[in-house]
């Protein structure tokens, strides 16, 4: 589309609004446009084949740009990349850095503006009261024309405003940049998210030689899936233009973009940060109303973590990040385990602490007894009258007594502990106690597992044990706890010992009786 600015306007809408490869070659007035159509007629012309990245400090990956100063920027007077990146703050009328500003005017300051609509919003340069930045010098304003680029790509909110501008065409950057040498501006349309990957994208498909149109397709379709509405590109310009940009980048900066793509993000590795954050989490943070010696700091913590995170989910290292997120998960859920079995072994145990005394029952099925395999079992579903997200389940016999205890939210939990409730034991001998944990849900377990006799440090019987563990979907795993009977020698009896683990969040219990006998007297000689 070409086509004086005000013209453009009329129309009410952005032209490419409802998804059309459009650009649009405008200006302010008749010369202006002239000026630039000739410009795109020899837009390889006086170029430097190189690529400049203009950041703002506040901006991530800033370090990597090759300037976040302003002077760096007015030096642009003197050379003219054949791409200019812009990642600043700003609006409609201005980009911005912390030491100079990018002034869509191209006239002095404190010119005589023309006539405008009052509907339009009015800077104060507009009303004679110079720039809105009054922490800065006149020499710290940069009309925009004065800047020297082939093809700029500005990352600042409503770069490009042409049929949507809410202030005077007058002021506007895309349109300054285009009385400059500027054949063309790539910018944002709109409220706009600074994407990483972008940058990277537009500088491939100038390099695979797509016209401007294309490219900005491109930037597009990447960009939707990730913020919509908020990284929505336009192009002022031919968008048959072909830039014609070497492959190989001369900017740091540049390199880095590329190292992630706006439409090649990990969402396997999102989505595994997302069940940390949306269920793992949640269950943790349940698990210290279960158990008052949960470390809830370190909770929190990890919540920090995450949201760090996920505040750059395009970042070259989140696999990385997230990865290191479990394994630090895995170990505090393997520490838990141990901590409560150590204070199973010393001080005894029931499942819930003092939460138990909130709890309600909302809700029982009839089920078989796995243990004496009658039907005189059920499963309860307790939820507490404060926290109503805190539910624990647990299958009790009226002869077997507790056979295991879960936190997991499904009335079908898919994480089990099994094993036999009694094990018979002869005194004198070392004995196997195991349970399997199995995984019917999507997601590996990892975490902790370990075994107590319950308050049975002072009766003589040996110390709690505990592992990492890990459980692949639809796997199981067997955990041992090797009872040292020869070393320890406590009285035959029949000593209630517990399996816990806590695996992804989820706190599981499961009961043990050891029916320990005497040693039969050809053992004793």
């Amino acid at each position: 589309m070409v086509g004086l600015a005000e013209d453009i306007t009329a129309s009410g809408d952005w032209p490419g609004v409802h998804g059309a490869v459009v650009g649009v070659l405008t200006a302010r007035d008749p010369a202006a446009l002239s000026c630039l159509v000739y410009r795109s007629l020899t837009a390889d012309a006086a170029a430097e084949e190189r690529v400049f990245v203009a950041t703002h400090p506040m901006l991530e990956d800033a370090e990597l740009a090759d300037t976040n100063e302003f002077e760096d920027v007015i030096a642009l007077g003197r050379r003219r990349p054949k791409l200019l990146v812009l990642k600043a703050l700003g609006k409609e009328c201005c980009a911005a850095l912390p030491d100079g500003i990018l002034c869509g005017r191209s006239d002095p300051i404190d010119a005589p503006v023309p006539a405008t609509d009052p509907a339009h919003r009015h800077m104060p340069c507009m009303h004679g009261a110079d720039c809105h930045r009054a922490d800065l010098a006149e020499e710290q304003r940069l009309p925009a024309a004065e800047l020297h680029a082939t093809v700029v790509f500005t990352h600042s909110c409503s770069s490009i405003a042409v049929g949507t501008n809410a202030y005077p065409h007058h002021l506007a950057l895309g349109l300054g940049l285009l009385e400059g040498t500027a054949v063309a501006v790539v910018g944002a349309l709109g409220v706009h998210i600074v994407q990483r990957g972008a940058q990277g994208d537009l500088e491939d498909a100038l390099a695979e030689n797509l016209p401007l149109g294309r490219a900005v397709e491109r930037l597009n379709e990447r960009a939707h899936p990730i913020n919509g509405w908020l990284s929505r590109f336009g192009l002022l310009g031919d968008p048959g233009l072909v830039l014609d940009l070497p492959a190989g980048r001369n900017s740091d900066a540049a390199s880095a973009a590329a190292t992630v793509r706006s439409g090649e993000r990990d969402e396997a590795t999102v989505r595994t940060l997302a069940h940390v954050n949306n269920v793992i989490l949640p269950r943790l943070e349940r698990l210290c109303w279960l158990e008052p010696g949960v470390d809830a700091h370190a909770v929190e913590a990890f919540r920090v973590r995450v949201r760090e995170t996920a505040e750059d989910l395009q970042a070259p290292d989140l696999a990385s990040r997230v990865e290191a997120l479990e394994t630090d998960l895995a170990a505090f859920q393997h520490a838990t385990a141990a901590a409560i079995t150590h204070e199973i072994y010393v001080n005894g145990w029931n499942y819930g602490g003092p939460s138990l005394d909130g709890m309600r029952e909302v809700s029982k099925r009839p089920a078989t007894c796995p243990n004496c395999a009658r039907d005189r079992a059920a499963v309860i579903t307790m939820t507490h009258v404060v926290h109503d997200q805190l539910t624990v389940r647990t299958l009790q016999c009226r002869r077997c007594g507790d056979l295991w205890w879960t936190s997991e939210e499904s009335d079908e939990p898919v994480v089990a502990l099994e094993g036999a409730l009694d094990t018979d034991a002869v005194a004198g001998r070392v004995v196997i106690l195991s349970r399997m944990l199995r995984n019917n849900s999507p997601q590996v377990l990892r975490g902790g597992i370990g075994f107590a006799f319950a308050m049975r440090r002072f009766l003589g019987l040996p110390p709690e044990t505990s592992a990492p563990i890990s459980v692949y979907p639809g796997g199981k795993a067997e955990f041992r706890a090797e009872i040292d009977l020869v070393g320890h020698q406590p009285r035959p009896d029949v000593h209630t010992g517990v399996f816990i683990a806590i695996v992804n969040g989820v706190y599981i219990a499961s009961s043990s009786m050891m029916r320990l006998t005497p040693a039969p007297p050809a053992d004793k000689q």
